[in-house]
């Protein structure tokens, strides 16, 4: 047997960029790499090629658990638990919630994300110790580390937890969990005056001083850029977003008395995920980059300039409509999550742009990650996307990019007077009206919703369950230092839920991308009850089968997308045949479906003859072109939630 050991790449040329490039540019006969590059929201080249050179330009990222921490806080991964895997928990009941949060845990997760609402309506009704007690019934502080979601009466409910800790008798140095105070992003979602974010950073600032002294595992801050994200914002603003919030958060706490290393330690960054697996991976290896250097410019300790990073997969590219196909985009924002790094995940159900979960709902989102670190080993590798040529240069340019938006915020004075101003409002508003334009020409895509719809997709089941808490007497938390409103709350005192203050300028809200296209479907559907059919068009075909095919499929789809169904597109040997059949179906609307060729010597008579058979509009489907008596061009690239809108109204949908 020959022991000789071949080389798989002798008697070739080593391969160099400049070959690479000159062949592409051969391929596309003088176009331009241009025409193959892909660029991020920010307008980041993320291609057309990658190469070992592009390394170059990519600043030092050190080594596993090594300033600059770009390659993650630790030098090896637990073996059995390489992220912590939060799951959120909120429904209304706190005895409910308490049975959500045990299944949880035993089924997989490690810690909880608890979501509180004195009134039930978006979270667990918790307002005083008693019922933190209910909700938190069998579940180990200790084992499993409790973090409060952001909330309007977040620094309210923080104070039941602490009281909670100092009643159960644990080792509070051992602790782990988060109080998730975090007042820019509470000013941001409520749109909240200087004057009560003032209030709430000295709170903060105090809660985070007391748990450095007796519970130093919990964060008490969180630095939560996610909300840039679900606004509709890019990559580098959630970034810059990140930078400019920890920044006023630790010039808070140090002003307050706390070291810099100190301060660094009670925060936890917070940023989504979305189905982009390469841009996610990128996004959290950028930021790692850019706190490294905030951190080192507060003066924080080299061991200390790393971020504990906690990530959510996104909200807003889920849909209501077809949900079942949110798991894949729930696993590909897991995968990015998991290799790029997070300390802990918390992936959303697929059905959360529908309502409340069901315990189908939370088994399968759980079971995402642990198949991610058990069957996909993800975890077994201390930075699965080291030395990635995209990854590491993708990273390097929103790192930069990121840091440009920190800059902006920062000579703005900060996150508070950037919102006060409306700039960075605006910023994200410019952002996301781009996102949903991309979304309605078809340069991005939702399966199922704003392309391939399946009009008779089975619907998934959500909890439809309410809780109404019951009135309580006992006396409100007071006002006062954070000792002593901790002891008023293990004494019974309740959380002093009230109206919300006027906002003072324009709140930061979720959206979305599915909605506007959902709204057509709601549309559609509320046709079809009021008259017994949904609503329909006639495709209007010239030429044989493999002459219309594909224009006929691509027109059912974009009508589809609206609700609309489609007859006709079959084979006609005139065009009288055609129109007959349009008049026999007795639709307001055609579609002529055929080949350029076609159009240019058939369409304009087809036109007129569907117009004399009694149709109110005649569309095309392909790009404008010279044709008489055509209404309405739609193609791969027209707007779709205008040309559902147009269809809508031609079809008497309301």
């Amino acid at each position: 047997m020959a022991e000789d050991i071949h080389s798989l790449n002798a008697g070739f040329d080593p391969a160099d960029d400049a070959a690479w490039r000159a062949l592409a540019e051969k391929a596309l006969k003088g176009a331009g790499l241009s025409r193959i590059e892909r660029k991020t929201a920010d307008g980041l080249a993320r291609g057309p090629l990658f190469t070992r050179s592009d390394l170059d330009a990519v600043m030092e990222t050190g080594a596993p658990g090594a300033a600059p921490f770009v390659r993650g806080l630790t030098a090896q991964r637990d073996a059995y638990l390489p992220w912590a895997i939060r799951q959120a928990v909120g429904h209304g009941d706190p005895k409910r919630a308490n049975a959500a949060m045990l299944e949880e845990l035993s089924g997989g997760a490690s810690e909880i994300l608890l979501q509180i609402d004195p009134e039930g309506r978006h979270g667990t009704a918790i307002r005083t110790l008693d019922e933190m007690k209910t909700a938190l019934d069998g579940v180990m502080l200790d084992l499993a580390p409790v973090h409060l979601a952001l909330s309007p009466d977040a620094s309210q409910a923080a104070l039941l937890l602490l009281a909670l800790i100092e009643q159960s008798g644990l080792e509070r140095e051992n602790l782990r969990g988060g109080l998730g105070l975090s007042p820019h992003a509470r000013a941001a979602r409520l749109g909240v005056s200087s004057s009560d974010l003032d209030q709430e950073m000295a709170l903060a600032a105090e809660a985070a001083e007391w748990t450095q002294d007796h519970m130093p595992g919990l964060r008490a801050l969180r630095v939560d850029a996610g909300l840039v994200h679900e606004a509709g914002g890019s990559e580098a603003q959630e970034l810059g977003f990140l930078c400019a919030s920890g920044s006023g958060y630790m010039r808070a706490l140090i002003d307050a008395g706390l070291s810099a290393d100190k301060a660094a330690q009670t925060l936890e960054f917070s940023v989504a995920a979305d189905a982009d697996i390469h841009l996610t991976i990128a996004k959290l290896r950028a930021a790692r980059r850019v706190w490294s250097q905030v951190a080192e410019a507060f003066g924080c300790s080299q061991e200390h300039r790393g971020l504990h990073l906690h990530v959510t997969t996104s909200r807003r590219m889920l849909t209501a409509r077809d949900a079942w196909t949110n798991l894949i985009r729930i696993s590909c924002a897991a995968l990015g999550a998991a290799a790029g790094g997070a300390d802990a995940i918390t992936t959303r159900r697929f059905t959360d742009a529908k309502g409340a979960p069901t315990g189908f709902a939370r088994r399968l989102s759980r079971n995402v990650q642990i198949m991610l670190g058990e069957e996909s080993h993800i975890g077994k590798v201390a930075d699965p996307a080291g030395g990635g040529y995209l990854h590491e240069t993708l990273g390097q340019r929103l790192a930069q990019a990121g840091w440009d938006v920190f800059q902006d915020i920062e000579r703005r004075g900060g996150v508070v007077p950037a919102l006060e101003a409306g700039w960075l409002q605006g910023e994200i508003a410019t952002m996301r009206e781009t996102r949903r334009a991309a979304y309605a020409s078809g340069r991005e895509m939702l399966i199922g919703v704003s392309t391939y719809p399946e009009l008779d997709a089975k619907d998934a089941e959500i909890d439809t369950a309410n809780h109404t808490p019951p009135a309580l007497k006992s006396e409100s938390l007071p006002e006062g230092s954070v000792e002593t409103r901790i002891e008023a709350a293990g004494a019974g005192a309740q959380i002093a839920a009230g109206e919300q203050p006027e906002p003072a300028w324009e709140a930061l809200s979720p959206v979305r991308f599915a909605e506007p296209f959902e709204a057509l479907r709601a549309d559609a559907d509320a046709h079809a009850e009021k008259t017994g059919s949904r609503p329909r068009a006639f495709l209007a075909t010239l030429g044989a089968l493999a002459d219309f095919n594909a224009r006929a499929g691509f027109a059912k789809n974009r009508l589809a997308v609206g609700g609309i169904e489609t007859e006709g597109g079959e084979v006609y040997g005139s065009v009288q045949d055609c129109a007959a059949a349009f008049k026999a179906s007795g639709r307001p609307l055609a579609v002529i479906c055929g080949t350029d060729t076609a159009y240019e010597g058939e369409a304009g008579d087809l036109a007129k003859a569907l117009k004399d058979a009694g149709a109110e509009a005649v569309w095309v489907a392909g790009k404008a072109m010279e044709i008489a008596g055509a209404d309405h061009f739609i193609h791969m690239r027209s707007d779709a939630v205008e040309d559902l809108t147009r269809a809508h109204a031609i079809l008497g949908v309301a």
